[in-house]
């Protein structure tokens, strides 16, 4: 399923989840950059609404400015998408790229999380971004752990290593909230 959502000052769902490419192309093409950007405060609506859904997760988010008025910061994103589970895949565009420092910091988003971190110059390089986040999400490996009960509900770090591998690359998430 897709949803789409724009955001500049505010956030906008176009519509509900949905199998339907066509609907979803459409309201892609009919997303416009305008105004301000609070692109954490998005990203913290998005997350929110997708931790109701059930099945895999995962946010692709396009932006074209550095985030200049959400009340929240980056960090509190990658809280809460880690708590959530739902990797974030970071797209910068147009102006974004202007700014050395955004960039860097889609990619703490991207990396904290789970997802890859993207740069695009053209419109066209699109379909490349995206079948890179297909192969990501089509060779990926679930790997459960069943650690002790310790009551407490802290973060819980995770570390993944392939021992006499080195041709192998390891993507994991840092850990938990249990």
């Amino acid at each position: 399923s897709l949803m789409v959502y724009t955001f500049s000052d505010s956030v906008a769902a176009f519509g509900s989840p949905s199998r339907d490419k066509t609907a979803g192309r459409r309201a892609v093409v009919r997303t416009r950059a305008k105004g301000d950007t609070a692109l954490y405060d998005a990203l913290i609506r998005v997350i929110r609404d997708m931790s109701a859904l059930q099945g895999k997760k995962v946010i692709a988010v396009f932006t074209d400015g550095d985030d200049n008025t959400s009340s929240l910061g980056a960090e509190n994103v990658i809280r809460r998408a880690k708590a959530a589970g739902i990797p974030i895949y970071t797209i910068a565009q147009g102006t974004a790229l202007a700014n050395p420092a955004l960039p860097k910091l889609l990619a703490e988003i991207s990396n904290g999380t789970g997802g890859l971190p993207f740069s695009i110059r053209e419109p066209k390089e699109i379909q490349q971004v995206f079948d890179a986040v297909a192969k990501d999400l089509a060779h990926g490996y679930l790997l459960t752990v069943a650690p002790a009960s310790e009551g407490k509900s802290s973060w819980r770090s995770l570390g993944v290593k392939l021992p006499n591998k080195p041709g192998y690359k390891v993507r994991a998430r840092e850990g938990y909230y249990p």
